[in-house]
C-alpha cells in the first residue's frame, strides 16, 4: 500500500537518544486513517563494529566471556547498530504511525557473512511493505549490512504493528493465549527480570523507550507497567548455553507473544520441535511462553 519512497543518506550514525522527543511528542493520524504511508530509507557508510560496545552488549545479555575474548560476535548484536536508524525514521513526521504504539510481533535474521569485531559494514534500514491485517497495520522494519566488498553479512526484518482501536470490530478478534512451553522442555536457567535489568540493556542497546523504563510512562501509554526489551529477551535466550551452531545460510525466526511484565521470574527453556531445537524464555510462575525462537533453512533470508 506504498506509493512513495523517502531514501536519506547519513555521513554517520545518528543519536538515538536525541530522536526519543520527537519519537514520544510528534502528532501522528489516527491509523485508521493511514492509506499511503511512505517507505523510508535510511543509509550510513562505514558503521564500525566496536569491540568495547560487543562486549558491554554480551555480558549484559548473557553471553560467554571467553567466546566474545575471542571474537565471537551474538548473532543479536548488529540489531542494537541498527536502532538509531529504527528511531531516526520513527522520529520523522512522514512517519505514519504512532510509535509508542507500535508493538513488535515478530524477527527474522540470516548472517550470512562473518561478523568480528573491528569490522565496517554499510548500513541500510528500511520501513516498508505496509499492510492491514485483523489486528492492526502492520509494516517490515528491514536493515541490512554489507561489508567492504559489497557483499551482505547481516540481515534482519522487524515486523512490527500498530492496533486498530477496540471500537474497530475485526473478525480475528482478540489473540489466544500464549501458549506454554512442551512438558518435557528442558529449564536451561532461571533468573530474576526488573527495572534495573532494562536499565542495563538500555545502556548498552540504546533503546530508553521509556515503556521499559518506568512504570507511570508506561501505564501512560496503556500499559500495566514496564516490560522489558524483547530483543533483550531474545539475546538472553540465545546466550544460555548449550548454543546451537546454525548453517551459514540458516535463519533466526522469532515470535514475541507476550511482554515480560516488570519485575518477573523467567526461565530458558529448551525443546525439539520438527527435528530442530527451540529455544523460549517463559514465566517461571505460569509457565507461559514470552517469546521463542528457532533456525530455518527453509526460503529466502530477510531482505
Amino acid at each position: 500500500m506504498t506509493s512513495r519512497k523517502i531514501h536519506l543518506r547519513l555521513s554517520r550514525l545518528p543519536s538515538g537518544l536525541a530522536s526519543y522527543p520527537r519519537v514520544v511528542l510528534t502528532r501522528r493520524p489516527d491509523v485508521l486513517t493511514v492509506e499511503d504511508p511512505p517507505e523510508i530509507e535510511i543509509r550510513v557508510p562505514r558503521v564500525r563494529f566496536a569491540a568495547a560496545s560487543i562486549a558491554r552488549y554480551s555480558t549484559t545479555c548473557g553471553f560467554d566471556g571467553g567466546d566474545v575474548r575471542n571474537g565471537y560476535v551474538p548473532i543479536t548484536y548488529p540489531h542494537v547498530l541498527a536502532m538509531p536508524l529504527h528511531l531516526r525514521i520513527m522520529a520523522m513526521g512522514s512517519f505514519a504511525l504512532r510509535p509508542m504504539g507500535l508493538i513488535h510481533l515478530s524477527n527474522s535474521i540470516a548472517a550470512p557473512g562473518e561478523l568480528r569485531p573491528g569490522m565496517s559494514v554499510d548500513l541500510v534500514v528500511a520501513a516498508r511493505n505496509y499492510r492491514k491485517t485483523d489486528a492492526g497495520l502492520a509494516f517490515d522494519m528491514d536493515t541490512e549490512m554489507t561489508g567492504s566488498d559489497g557483499a551482505p553479512v547481516w540481515r534482519e526484518t522487524c515486523v512490527f504493528m500498530s492496533r486498530w482501536p477496540e471500537s474497530v470490530q475485526r473478525s480475528g478478534g482478540r489473540p489466544a493465549r500464549p501458549p506454554k512451553a512442551p512438558k518435557d522442555s528442558e529449564v536451561l536457567t532461571e533468573l530474576p527480570v526488573n527495572l534495573r535489568t532494562a536499565w542495563r540493556y538500555a545502556r548498552v542497546s540504546g533503546d530508553f523507550n521509556p515503556i521499559h523504563l518506568n512504570d507511570r510512562a508506561a501505564r501512560f501509554f496503556g500499559l500495566r507497567g514496564a516490560i522489558m526489551h524483547g530483543m533483550w529477551s531474545l539475546a538472553r535466550s540465545l546466550g544460555e548455553k548449550p548454543v546451537h551452531a546454525p548453517a551459514r545460510d540458516a535463519r533466526l525466526e522469532t515470535q514475541f507473544l507476550t511482554p515480560v511484565q516488570l519485575p518477573a521470574r523467567v526461565n530458558v527453556k529448551q525443546w525439539t520441535e520438527a527435528g530442530a531445537p527451540r529455544r523460549a524464555m517463559c514465566d517461571v510462575r505460569t509457565g507461559r511462553v514470552h517469546m521463542f525462537a528457532h533456525w530455518t533453512n527453509e526460503g529466502p533470508a530477510a531482505a
